[in-house]
């Protein structure tokens, strides 16, 4: 005698934060925070290459920046300008790795595709 297993699949909905029930944003694109972001690798620290970073994220824009190229003290001035810009967005801050950061403002981290990048990354 054979027994028929039937697979039960979970529904799952591709955010939670986009909701419209829970008081979500309705999303104008079909592209997530994740897909749109933007990677920098930062080579010197110029103030064109600090407000291009900044301008990115207030442009709605996640970036991901590496500061691996750059010496410790230059980077850490970098950090304090965009750490700023990153607090009055109200947005978030991850250290990914020891000089890689994600910036944020809050409406990039509500889809969720950004907070599964840093937990996959963990």
């Amino acid at each position: 005698m054979k027994v028929k297993i039937k697979k039960k699949f979970n529904n799952i909905e591709f955010s939670e934060y986009n909701n419209k029930e829970k008081g979500g944003k309705k999303r104008s694109s079909l592209l997530t925070s994740f897909d749109r972001m933007e990677y920098s690798i930062v080579t010197d620290n110029s103030k064109d290459t600090l407000f291009h970073i900044c301008d990115t994220i207030l442009s709605g824009r996640a970036v991901l920046a590496n500061f691996d190229k750059l010496d410790p003290e230059d980077a850490n001035d970098m950090l304090n300008f965009i750490s700023g810009v990153v607090y009055a967005t109200e947005g978030k801050i991850f250290q990914i790795d020891e000089k890689i950061f994600l910036f944020g403002r809050k409406e990039e981290f509500e889809d969720g595709s950004l907070y599964q990048y840093v937990e996959d990354t963990k």
